[in-house]
């Protein structure tokens, strides 16, 4: 029985984070670097390194024992780089030896070779061929197996912006459905009573303190252990197993911690994990692999590249009379989630807002850039960051206070797409602007900047520019339209003969687990210390999508819910242990549409109000927050005090990315949530959402001029502020000139 066990427990892999990858240890450990292409476009002739002292390696692509790609969602990735290209940096190979710094020294010994043939001499070949072929079909064959012009040439100069769409979404509604987008823009645009037109742009930073991405392996007998920061244990365990033609069982992926704010390695972090696995096989050795900051910058973008182009009109009531939206959306060399991250940030560009006529083009196409991920946390963050901000400028412009525009655009015209269910918004953005005192804030510095702008004072004087500004934003859990990947949640729960209780899932925050076992112990009558959750799966059974494809916490704990009410009903009826088994399907034909683009999107969400107030010195041009002010609404709030200490270490970590380069300070945090019935949502993702809106709102109120992307740099703060004193001085020269010539 004892052999039984211990043969079970080898063919299960444990899901459960444990320590850093970087911190994982092994006698004899080799460190590893990447080599990259140096090139953005060409054809890799050969990768050679023939100096390389003993005890270092090079392996490349013909290396490879079994498969030489991923394939993720349909989506191919080359594990490393061979024939055309793809970007400058893709990586091509892998070097590895017993001192890193000597390691990243033979990067440069490295030679890659391009096949730079020019077209002539290709053609001179075939022809001199022709002359031992037979017949013209092998003459037509050979011109067909040619290169092509792609390839042939010297890309190094040429094909910088090779873009291919891949995925978009196109959505109308009012004026929009029944008419052409011109006559509809003439209708709508020309006799509103305020037009908006501007492109927003929000880019994710990765903070330096953090742990870059990599991995550790190391062989035993004939397994393999890979310790990496995988959120797709499964994914990843097949690909390792596929690279170096070995059965899964054969594989053990130990994921560790994400160091990650945001985590959205994926299919990239698996990339990496396969990499230093076929190091670690083929040497039989124990390799590490760390990635370097400015690898981490420049080749593990946390998100996409979105630049959203806005044209608003309004009418004299505050009423959204159209939104014509634009979404371009670079995903790099490739992203196997285009679709979904194009249909999410196409759902989120109109936010909670209802214009009486509505158009978006959302699209998403490939570019020389690195590949991009997604973060199911944080899709939509882009798209608030745009609305937002647009919604700011039209309150700038009409000069209705920003929560009263906000809340007249919540009443739903007939048939709308869109059915964003939000919590009471009302009561969360008055609590937000209450605590915070902005309405009387806004209306000082609002009158302060217009006064500053008219009498043209110099950008330089003694006191401190200040400005105030809100957001609002929703965090949104179970998509219904989802495609990727199967997001049914389950679950499964066991009470054992020992009169304890285990729930076998992947682990989720402590918050959460803490929440599982105070829900269990109320239905089953049993103590929280006797229940457990268990985070190992057969290797065969891990689940095959992604652990955060269906993060809500609502539905989780509707499940341990169930299972604990059907164990207690059998407990007393039937011999222990008992296990119940329940699942909630995330696919609801009544609630979404998925042909018509249309109907409640999300099982759930949680909404919130940001308030942020800044002063910006005028010597220094160093900007300081104030205060910020949150206003929560997440439904059914199990746990208030773990809530807030996510929230405010969101922030802190928000801090860090709105100014490149630097932290910026903030002296009051308040935080404060709104009681409600609702299904509980998630929290996470919530301020990151939110915060740079109302940072880039009050930093614009400050300067009196519109700031439309984040993160911000100083040089763009002088330059904003020249720019505007430069426009109010070319105002004023063509005011005198016509005054001058209506005198004459």
């Amino acid at each position: 029985m004892a052999s039984k066990k211990t043969e079970t427990k080898k063919l299960t892999r444990s899901l459960e984070a444990s320590g850093f990858y970087s911190d994982a240890e092994k006698e004899g450990c080799l460190y590893a670097a990447l080599v990259r292409s140096p090139a953005p476009a060409g054809k890799i002739k050969s990768i050679t390194a023939p100096e390389l002292p003993e005890g270092y390696t090079l392996y490349t692509s013909k290396d490879l024992p079994g498969a030489k790609t991923l394939t993720a969602n349909k989506n191919v990735t080359k594990i490393f780089g061979y024939g055309n290209v793809t970007y400058s940096g893709e990586p091509v190979g892998i070097i590895f030896g017993p001192d890193e710094e000597k390691v990243y020294k033979l990067l440069d010994t490295v030679n890659i070779t391009f096949d730079v043939e020019n077209l002539e001499s290709a053609l001179h070949n075939v022809i001199n061929n022709q002359e031992e072929t037979a017949n013209f079909k092998e003459f037509v064959e050979q011109i067909n197996e040619m290169p092509s012009l792609d390839t042939v040439i010297d890309k190094s100069h040429i094909e910088e912006n090779t873009s291919v769409v891949v995925a978009s979404r196109e959505i109308k509604y009012g004026l929009y459905k029944r008419a052409s987008l011109a006559q509809a823009d003439t209708k709508l645009f020309d006799k509103a009573a305020f037009t908006s037109t501007d492109t927003w742009k929000e880019k994710l930073l990765t903070p330096k303190w953090q742990e870059t991405e990599g991995a550790f392996a190391y062989t035993e007998a004939e397994k393999i252990h890979v310790f990496t920061p995988t959120r797709w244990t499964g994914f990843t365990q097949k690909s390792v197993a596929a690279a170096l033609n070995i059965d899964e069982s054969a594989v053990f992926i130990h994921k560790t911690k994400s160091a990650g704010i945001y985590p959205s390695g994926l299919a990239r972090t698996t990339q990496l994990a396969v990499q230093v696995a076929v190091a670690a096989w083929l040497s039989k050795k124990p390799v590490k692999l760390i990635l370097s900051q400015y690898e981490q910058e420049n080749y593990m973008v946390p998100g996409v590249l979105t630049d959203i182009t806005y044209r608003t009109a309004l009418n004299a009531e505050g009423r959204l009379t159209a939104l014509k939206i634009n979404i371009d959306i670079d995903i790099g060399s490739s992203n196997p989630f285009a679709q979904e991250i194009t249909d999410r940030i196409a759902i989120a560009a109109t936010s909670y807002y209802k214009p009486e006529n509505l158009y978006i083009y959302a699209q998403a196409h490939t570019s020389k850039n690195p590949p991009t991920s997604i973060s199911m946390q944080i899709i939509e963050s882009q798209a608030f960051f745009a609305i937002e901000n647009e919604i700011q400028k039209l309150s700038n412009l009409s000069k209705i206070f920003p929560d009263e525009l906000r809340l007249i655009n919540t009443e739903s015209p007939k048939a709308f797409p869109f059915n964003i269910t939000t919590g009471d918004i009302q009561a969360v953005i008055q609590k937000a602007l209450k605590n915070s005192d902005f309405n009387r804030k806004y209306a000082s510095f609002h009158m302060e900047a217009i006064d500053r702008a008219e009498k043209d004072s110099k950008p330089f004087f003694a006191l401190p520019l200040r400005g105030i500004g809100v957001a609002t934003a929703y965090i949104p859990s179970g998509y219904y339209g989802q495609t990727s990947f199967n997001n049914d949640a389950r679950l499964e729960v066991t009470l054992n003969a020992d009169e304890k209780l285990e729930i076998h899932a992947i682990k989720p925050s402590e918050v959460i687990q803490d929440i599982w076992k105070s829900t269990a112990s109320e239905i089953v009558q049993i103590p929280k210390q006797n229940i457990q959750i268990n985070s190992d799966f057969p290797y065969n059974q891990i689940p095959e999508e992604p652990e955060d494809s269906s993060s809500s916490i609502s539905i989780m704990n509707d499940l341990v819910k169930k299972c604990c009410n059907d164990i207690q009903k059998k407990r007393f009826h039937q011999p222990l242990p008992l296990t119940s088994k329940k699942s909630a399907v995330m696919s609801s034909k009544t609630k979404w549409d998925k042909e018509k683009f249309s109907g409640t999107p999300f099982y759930t969400t949680s909404f919130i109000t940001t308030v942020v107030e800044v002063e910006l010195d005028t010597y220094t041009y160093n900007e300081k927050i104030k205060g910020i002010w949150v206003t929560v609404d997440c439904g059914e709030l199990f746990d208030e005090a773990a809530a807030m200490r996510t929230i405010k270490l969101e922030i802190q970590q928000e801090l860090t990315m709105l100014v490149k380069g630097k932290t910026v300070p903030c002296d009051a945090i308040n935080i404060s949530f709104i009681q409600s019935s609702n299904k509980s949502g998630q929290v996470g993702g919530l301020i990151h959402n939110s915060l740079p809106a109302a940072f880039s709102s009050a930093l614009s109120l400050a300067l009196t001029t519109q700031l439309t992307e984040i993160p911000c740099t100083e040089d763009l703060l002088f330059q904003l502020i020249r720019d505007r004193t430069n426009e109010k001085k070319e105002t004023k020269k063509n005011e005198k000139n016509e005054n001058k010539g209506a005198a004459e």
